[in-house]
Parts: C-alpha cells; sequence; structure tokens
C-alpha cells in the first residue's frame, strides 16, 4: 500500500514538471487583444530613472517598443505620422527600447540612439533594461521586432502589431490612429 502511494505520487509529479516544462507559466498569460485594458506600467526614462509613461489616461498614444537591434524597423511609419501632424492637445508618440533584448549593444550606444531619435521626432522615448513593460503588458517575444501599440484615453489596447508594417499596414494603422484621436476629441 506504501509502495503504490508512492508510485502515485511520483507519477503525479513527474506529470506536472512535465507540464511545467511544455506549458510554462509565461505562456499561461495570452498576449494581449485589441479591446484589452492595460495598465501603465514602470519604466526608465533615459537617465535610468523610474518613469511612467507620459499623458497615460490624458491622450491618445502611439508606443513603439523597440528592440534597439532593430531600431528602424518601423522609420517608415513613425514619419508618416510626423507628417500627418496629428494634435498635440488629444496626441502623444513615444518610444520605449527594450535594451534587454539588444545584450550585445553596449547601454550608452542605445542611449544615443535614443537621444538621436528624440531629436528626430521631437518625441519622448524611454529605455527599458529588463522587459518592464514587455512583462507588464505579457507582450511575448520582442527579441529583434519593433511593437507599435495604440492606447486611448482610457487605457485601452486599440491596435498592437509586431513586426515591421508593410505599406498598406501602415496606411490602414495611420487611418485607425486618425480615428481614435477623433474619438478622443469628442469625449
Amino acid at each position: 500500500m506504501k509502495n503504490r502511494k508512492s508510485r502515485s505520487v511520483m507519477s503525479i509529479l513527474s506529470a506536472l514538471a512535465l507540464s511545467a516544462v511544455l506549458f510554462p507559466a509565461s505562456r499561461a498569460l495570452a498576449e494581449p487583444k485589441v479591446g484589452d485594458k492595460l495598465e501603465n506600467p514602470e519604466v526608465r526614462d533615459a537617465k535610468d530613472a523610474p518613469a511612467r509613461l507620459p499623458e497615460w489616461g490624458n491622450k491618445v498614444l502611439l508606443i513603439m517598443y523597440t528592440d534597439p537591434d532593430e531600431a528602424d524597423q518601423n522609420d517608415e511609419f513613425a514619419d508618416a505620422v510626423k507628417a500627418a501632424n496629428l494634435p498635440k492637445d488629444v496626441f502623444q508618440s513615444m518610444g520605449v527600447a527594450n535594451m534587454k533584448d539588444a545584450p550585445a549593444k553596449p547601454n550608452w550606444i542605445i542611449r544615443s540612439v535614443v537621444r538621436s531619435k528624440i531629436k528626430k521626432y521631437n518625441t519622448t522615448i524611454l529605455t527599458d533594461p529588463d522587459r518592464l513593460l514587455m512583462k507588464a503588458w505579457n507582450l511575448g517575444n520582442c527579441n529583434d521586432l519593433s511593437v507599435v501599440l495604440f492606447v486611448d484615453k482610457k487605457g485601452t489596447l486599440r491596435y498592437l502589431h509586431k513586426g515591421k508594417l508593410s505599406e498598406a499596414e501602415r496606411s490602414q494603422a495611420l487611418t485607425l490612429l486618425r480615428s481614435i484621436i477623433d474619438e478622443a476629441k469628442g469625449s
């Protein structure tokens, strides 16, 4: 009887260990979907001080969460947004540099690129040295990717795209962004 219980316990523990390997906890949490409510995560500023995403709850936000190895992946979209001259009273764009997924690049080089992007786009760029935003929003694997997100004034995710936007996707995303901004103006 004691031997049978011991084997049963060992069999259950083995099954649990196997399921933990096959289905890690990070997979249990699904990536966010359009319509999900997000919280304003703590990240870091360019000087490595704690920071939150500015204008959260006050404006429509375009957030570009980018691996510095792919810093230019969605520059064409950023250029289109800049050229659209969207109203700053209800809209703000920003970048967050996913520094953890660029281990070969020293932080001082990443911060140099950040400063040049701030100057080029006249925007806020924060840093994420430890995948803080990725974990807070369950974004999954963001290595070698630029993740484009739109968050409305209520903190609701309105758009999520991982990777390079095609020309058609850029056009559709800009149209959607304008529509979200128009909604915000009416509220």
